[in-house]
């Protein structure tokens, strides 16, 4: 009898699969999504013991935060151009007014 580790007979997935290194894709720079959905399912049983709706969503967040970061070196990595943008956090300094409209 051999074991099988595919995740379409729910058998357990390989943990070296699982990895936010794998996440994206090494030839198109795509996000494999069921790597994001595994990492977001790892994530929510390790961080709220449970794969609730809301846990799923929240671990999901957490882990995606980083993919636009990710694809931006997998760019650079390429030599494809990257778009960046720079934003102060003041407007241009002016006398007599306060920086902050707080």
């Amino acid at each position: 009898m051999s074991k099988n580790t595919s995740p379409v007979n729910g058998g357990a997935m390989p943990s070296a699969t699982l990895t936010i290194r794998n996440l994206l894709d090494d030839e198109t720079g795509e996000v494999k999504v069921w790597v994001l959905k595994g990492l977001a399912r790892r994530e929510a049983m390790r961080t709220w013991g449970e794969t609730t709706p809301r846990t799923l969503r929240a671990a999901l967040r957490q882990v995606a935060d980083m993919i636009p970061e990710m694809q931006c070196a997998w760019r650079q990595r390429h030599g494809l151009p990257v778009a960046t943008t720079l934003v102060t956090p003041f407007g241009t300094a002016r006398d007599g007014v306060r920086r902050s409209a707080f």
